[in-house]
């Protein structure tokens, strides 16, 4: 049986049942109450009374249950078109269909149901869109390190060359990029998540920017490069820790990358109403306007000779948000680069 049919049923014989009795009772008390007048040569005009006000009670009952059928369909279907509407709605997302709408809009139970449906919607159109970015990149990445790797062993396999501690290493580098490589696509896919949240609590940014530098430090040694730190350490923010590590050591690194040997990276943490700004300056190679505006960019790559996989800044802008604040960048060809990152403050 049709929920609309079921739905009339139930309204019609709860209506039906009480007007009923409503009738029953009034027939009862009506014949009472002439019985009490004890008019004892008056039965002929008692019974066409009680007659009257059975057939007054008999097409009563009879219009009223017609009444009643037809307003109890009509009320099933106003209620029901809602309910039918969204289980279209959801048969279509079922199908793969995606961006739908609901024109049932009111401020009930019903409607906000129907906004849960939309948010459904909007978060499945969500994951395929990553979905779909994210094999696109692992498609766009990965091919040039197999690609790489395989011409390596085919040259080994017909002997053009010959098994080399440094061919074999040129090997181990490209696996060692294609590991780095996932490890990033993973984390950018955690990002972009719907359900990507970042762990905030109370930390001095002062101790995070210096132990991030400490994790490079070899790195930096062996580049022969210098670090300068001027830090504000009253500063204590609500940050996921783990999440600014990685802020910190995408933009330290990049900078590492645009430095020649002896270079500068100066990295100044201070205090500005209520964000605290961290900028990271460097006097390496810099970069061209384009360049600066294409930085966050997926897989977008500067001319220098760092042969990154293009996603280490495109994560830093997204965890830099995820914090609500902003990262910018300001660099000229030759000069240097300067890399802005404002965050609210806590304190």
């Amino acid at each position: 049986m049709k929920f609309s049919i079921k739905i009339s049923a139930i309204i019609a014989i709860f209506s039906t049942c009480m007007l009923l009795m409503i009738t029953a009772i009034l027939l009862y008390k009506g014949h009472e109450h002439l019985m009490m007048l004890q008019i004892t040569d008056s039965e002929v005009l008692i019974r066409h009374f009680d007659m009257a006000l059975r057939e007054t009670a008999f097409w009563s009952v009879g219009l009223l249950i017609i009444v009643i059928v037809v307003s109890s369909i009509l009320i099933a279907r106003v209620l029901i078109r809602p309910i039918q509407e969204m289980d279209r709605f959801a048969l279509r997302l079922v199908r793969g269909e995606r961006n739908l709408s609901i024109s049932y809009k009111e401020n009930d139970q019903l409607g906000q149901l129907g906004q849960s449906l939309i948010k459904l919607d909007e978060t499945l159109s969500t994951y395929e869109l990553r979905r779909k970015e994210m094999t696109q990149d692992l498609a766009h990445e990965i091919r040039n390190p197999l690609a790489s790797i395989k011409s390596y062993l085919n040259a080994f396999e017909d002997v053009v060359w010959t098994a080399t501690p440094e061919r074999l290493h040129a090997c181990v580098e490209e696996i060692n990029r294609l590991i780095i490589l996932v490890g990033e696509l993973d984390t950018l896919n955690d990002i972009n998540s719907p359900t990507f949240k970042v762990v905030m609590k109370e930390q001095p940014i002062a101790y995070l920017i210096e132990q991030s530098v400490i994790t490079l430090a070899s790195e930096l040694l062996e580049k022969e490069l210098q670090v300068e730190l001027d830090l504000d350490k009253t500063i204590h923010a609500k940050v996921d820790a783990l999440r600014m590590n990685q802020i910190l050591h995408n933009i330290i690194k990049n900078a590492m990358y645009h430095v020649q040997k002896d270079g500068i990276i100066s990295i100044r943490l201070y205090k500005q109403k209520k964000d605290f700004l961290i900028i990271v300056k460097d006097n390496g190679i810099g970069m061209d306007e384009e360049t600066s505006k294409k930085i966050f960019e997926r897989h977008f790559r500067s001319e220098n000779k760092y042969t990154g996989n293009g996603l280490g800044m495109t994560i830093t802008q997204k965890l830099v948000q995820a914090h609500g604040g902003t990262i910018t960048v300001g660099s000229e060809k030759n000069v240097g680069t300067t890399i802005t990152i404002t965050m609210p403050s806590s304190t």
